[in-house]
């Protein structure tokens, strides 16, 4: 699932003036056309000679080569995004927007340089800032996808859920075939708990990837939390048989169909997700639970003994042992299995215990009248 799912979505903007990727980093670097020309000047090979030690990952020999382009001129634009670039990668974050701030002042139109600068901005958290810079690119490159993911990211980081949404869904709008963007607006809606919005925008990546395991393993953990367990069921299926030994998807399947009251259904799923994950707390309870619900109180009982052996002070166990007792009409046995799950002090299970405790005293009191009316009756 997914399931924040939330680091912030940034888009690191390719700029324009950069050289074509190297596969591999080399011991020297490969010269261009340009940099060999016999009417380039020195500030022009030096900025060559730079971008090449880039693309080959030799930052060192770049920075110094980019820094004796400033040296020989300070308004060289490209050299002061380069260093940005480099700064960034090696975590040096307040020179990188500083470097960014250069460029943008040296070309103010350009929109490459305004959406680095943001994003150095936002890599430093200042996203308001930030935000700024790619609101500027998107004035001057109002069809990029990218700017208006990274400003999604930057107001989403802001606490500013509307403007963040929007911006999401902008970048959809100008890419809607870009499945990755897709998801980024539905990660920003589940993660907001925005279920059902989620879910309309999920349905639409899973149209362009129907086979993307990620998506139909969280439309089935979404459309479980609207109660929809119908669909849920669906997908959690789907998921299963893309990754039949991923014993979460077994277990969530499995909650699914048992609120469908398909008891017998789930149980065969809980029963893998066991054998896939033996040792794994919590699992025997939900299991014992179950087996309840099938009228199985002994093994119930058994899987109760089986978590309890994991994780001592278990509640949950103890009170599904104490159920199974009580369907068996052991209501004193019962009731001590009850009070040992309020002595675990677990909050999630206090109140539903202490209730059965006092329903197993009216069952033995209950119990205990009939009695006296049979003999009563025999009399």
């Amino acid at each position: 699932m997914v399931i924040r799912f939330a680091a912030l979505v940034l888009v690191i903007v390719s700029l324009a003036l950069m050289a074509g990727c190297v596969s591999q980093q080399l011991d020297t670097p490969q010269a261009t056309p340009d940099r060999d020309r016999p009417d380039v000047s020195e500030v022009d090979r030096e900025y060559h000679l730079g971008a090449e030690y880039y693309e080959n990952k030799m930052y060192a020999e770049a920075t110094s080569n980019f820094l004796r382009v400033i040296e020989l001129d300070p308004t060289y634009q490209k050299a002061y995004t380069y260093l940005g670039r480099i700064y960034l990668e090696q975590d040096r974050g307040a020179e990188a927007v500083e470097m960014y701030r250069k460029a943008v002042d040296l070309d103010p139109n350009d929109a490459d340089s305004r959406s680095a600068y943001g994003w150095a901005l936002s890599a430093a958290g200042m996203y308001s800032e930030a935000a700024g810079q790619f609101d500027k690119a998107i004035e001057l490159a109002p069809d990029s996808p990218d700017n208006y993911l990274n400003l999604g990211a930057a107001y989403d980081k802001q606490g500013l859920l509307p403007e963040a949404i929007e911006a999401y869904r902008k970048a959809v709008e100008l890419d809607p075939e870009n499945v990755a963007n897709v998801v980024k607006l539905g990660n920003i809606l589940y993660e907001n708990e925005l279920y059902a919005d989620a879910i309309a925008v999920y349905q639409q990546a899973i149209v362009l990837s129907p086979d993307d395991f990620d998506i139909v393993k969280t439309l089935g953990w979404l459309t479980m939390k609207v109660e929809d367990y119908e669909s849920s069921v669906e997908y959690y299926q789907r998921a299963v048989e893309m990754e039949p030994e991923y014993a979460q998807l077994r277990i969530t399947l499995a909650s699914s169909l048992d609120k469908l009251g398909k008891t017998s259904e789930a149980l065969p799923q809980m029963e893998r997700a066991l054998e896939l994950k033996p040792d794994s707390p919590g699992l025997w309870w939900y299991y014992g639970d179950l087996l309840n619900r099938a009228k199985k109180y002994n093994d119930a009982m058994a899987a109760a003994q089986k978590e309890l052996e994991l994780t001592p002070e278990s509640a949950a166990a103890y009170c599904v042992w104490g159920k199974a007792l009580e369907k068996q009409g052991r209501y004193e046995e019962a009731g001590s299995k009850f009070r040992q799950a309020v002595s675990c002090n677990d909050p999630t299970w206090h109140d539903y215990a202490t209730k059965e405790i006092e329903r197993q005293q009216r069952l033995i009191e209950r119990r205990e009248a009939l009695k006296q009316q049979e003999e009563y009756d025999e009399e």
